[in-house]
Order: structure tokens, then C-alpha cells, then sequence
């Protein structure tokens, strides 16, 4: 008689710890979301991404997440190059100037909603930092300055970056990932890094600051390939030195 071996037991991976700061996730899950603009629902299977949609320890509402520094950077760049319709940004104004509701009978606010620059808080209606962002944008000055990457945290997936501004606070934290898209260079070797960027340096804190046209500024030439230019010869020629 020929017995069959059964498959074996059912192998479950172990529990993982809860995150203290919500209840909806592991804390491996949201140290993997706030780095990422994917967020928590970017990391787990579908069958568990409407349980850890919008975790607040990895949303674009949370300061300092991956997402919330995108949502920044995206509001910027929206103000500077696609502006909303006056009268949208009109709604947007009102709720900032501390406005709960608004009538807005051409559904205005569901087109901030969708660009996340509004949110309901409770039963009232309130501008996130990326609609502040935005009107930042749109109402500010942004200056062409110059910067240095001082260090890399990969473990956060951010890079800082002194800025040659006059602000006691002029180091800004960005997103890894997106420096070393914008200029090419891997993350481990973008520690001084020299940069071009545009900044609003008219921000009240260092958070608020928002580099965009980044560029790796080009690298200073070998010393044996410049040429020092000597007054003409008598011969009409340029002489060159060593």
C-alpha cells in the first residue's frame, strides 16, 4: 500500500508589531510608507489597501512624509507653470483667509479637493499645506540660489541641502530619490554635490522651503586642462600658460 505524504503544515508569516502613531498599520509598513510617495497602500497587497488607505504616518497631509514633500513640490510647480482658474483660486483664498465654508455652486471644491489643497477637518473645511504651498507659490518671490548637498539618510529617503541664502535656517531637507532623478547622480554619492535651483527663500520656516529647477551645477574643469590667457603676442596670436 503506497502512503501519501501530506503537503505539510500551512506556513503563516509571523506577526508583525503594530505601529504605535495609528491603528491601521504595521510598524514596518509605515517606516516603508513615509519614505515613499506610494504611501502604506503602496506597499501591501490589494486585498489590504483600502484597510491602510490614507494612514496618516504616511499621508500628503502628514508633514515631513515622502508624499507631503511631493504634494509641496507639485503645488509649486502647478502655481509657477498651470495656475488654477481665477475663480477656483478664489475659493482656495477664502478658505486660507480662515473662511469654513464657502458657497461654491460650479463645484470649485471638488477640484481642490482632487488636487489635495483642501480637506474637511471635523464638519469644516480646511487649505492643506499643499494648497499653502500653492498661494505661496503664486504670491511670493522665488530666486535662483545656489546649493550643496550635505548629507544623504537613505534609511529616509532624504538628502539635505545648504542653500547660500542669508537665513540662519538655510539647509533644506528634499526627497533622495527625486534629487538623484533630477541630476543623475546615485544617492550614495550626492553628498557635495554642487546644485542651481529655484527656492522660495520668503518661507517663515526651513520645512517650507521648495527647491525646483534643480540641476547639478557642472564640474569645475581639471587643473591641466585650463588655459590662462597671456596678452596678445607680438604677433597678433594669444599666447596661452600652463
Amino acid at each position: 500500500m503506497t502512503l501519501l505524504e501530506p503537503f505539510g503544515v500551512d506556513y503563516l508569516r509571523p506577526a508583525q508589531d503594530a505601529c504605535p502613531h495609528c491603528p491601521c498599520c504595521s510598524a514596518a509598513l509605515c517606516r516603508r510608507g513615509r519614505r515613499d510617495v506610494l504611501e502604506c497602500s503602496g506597499h501591501t497587497d490589494a486585498e489590504s489597501r483600502s484597510t491602510v488607505a490614507g494612514c496618516p504616518c504616511s499621508a500628503a497631509t502628514t508633514e515631513g512624509t515622502a508624499a507631503w514633500r511631493a504634494a509641496l513640490t507639485i503645488a509649486t510647480l502647478q502655481a509657477a507653470e498651470l495656475p488654477l482658474p481665477e475663480p477656483v483660486e478664489d475659493v482656495l483664498r477664502s478658505l486660507a483667509g480662515g473662511q469654513t465654508t464657502v458657497p461654491d455652486p460650479h463645484g470649485f471644491l471638488l477640484a481642490l479637493r482632487l488636487r489635495g489643497f483642501v480637506q474637511t477637518s471635523g464638519d469644516l473645511l480646511a487649505v492643506t499645506d499643499a494648497g499653502r504651498a500653492y498661494l505661496a507659490a503664486r504670491d511670493g518671490a522665488r530666486l535662483a540660489v545656489r546649493g550643496r548637498v550635505l548629507d544623504v539618510d537613505t534609511s529616509e529617503n532624504t538628502a539635505r541641502v545648504v542653500l547660500d541664502a542669508c537665513r540662519p535656517d538655510a539647509r533644506v531637507t528634499v526627497l533622495a530619490d527625486q534629487l538623484s532623478a533630477l541630476t543623475g547622480v546615485d544617492p550614495c554619492e550626492l553628498p557635495g554635490l554642487e546644485l542651481d535651483a529655484v527656492a522660495n527663500l520668503d518661507a517663515e520656516r526651513a520645512e517650507e522651503i521648495v527647491l525646483t529647477g534643480i540641476r547639478a551645477r557642472p564640474a569645475p574643469l581639471p587643473g591641466q586642462w585650463r588655459k590662462t590667457a597671456a596678452p596678445d603676442g607680438p604677433d597678433g596670436e594669444e599666447a596661452a600658460g600652463d
